[in-house]
């Protein structure tokens, strides 16, 4: 199971704890909440501890927890947009920055791939729940 995520991505977010262990040729990243495991591969693990950042996968529900690693979007800064606004701007923004070529999600996502996925979900998910208190 996992998905195959390119070594770069952990040699760029793993402590020194975690590159101590090696980097599998093959790593992949595990996006279970309930599991501590973020990347395997052959004979090593890596948890949670050893990444330099939270992995948003693990705590889509923690407000502080970038969704976004390249800009800085979390699910706390998306909910103020749309509390201010009425509608959230987090997905179009990022994605005229992705469409221009101003991001390094295979570095900076722990995912490995690109954010705007969980960006939409997360946004659509803070819209309707903006909703329910509102309505």
């Amino acid at each position: 199971m996992g998905t195959t995520v390119d070594p770069i991505t952990l040699k760029a977010l793993l402590t020194g704890e975690g590159l101590r262990h090696g980097i599998p040729q093959n790593p992949r990243f595990c996006g279970t909440p309930s599991c501590d495991v973020v990347y395997f591969g052959q004979s090593v693990t890596f948890l949670q501890r050893h990444l330099t950042v939270p992995v948003h996968a693990k705590q889509p529900e923690n407000d502080a927890v970038p969704v976004c690693y390249c800009f800085g979007d979390t699910p706390a800064s998306i909910r103020e947009e749309i509390a201010r606004s009425g509608k959230g701007s987090a997905f179009a923004t990022i994605s005229a920055e992705v469409k221009s070529g101003r991001c390094a999600c295979e570095v900076r996502n722990p995912k490995g791939d690109c954010c705007l996925g969980d960006v939409l979900k997360t946004e659509r998910r803070l819209m309707s729940e903006v909703a329910l208190i509102v309505g």
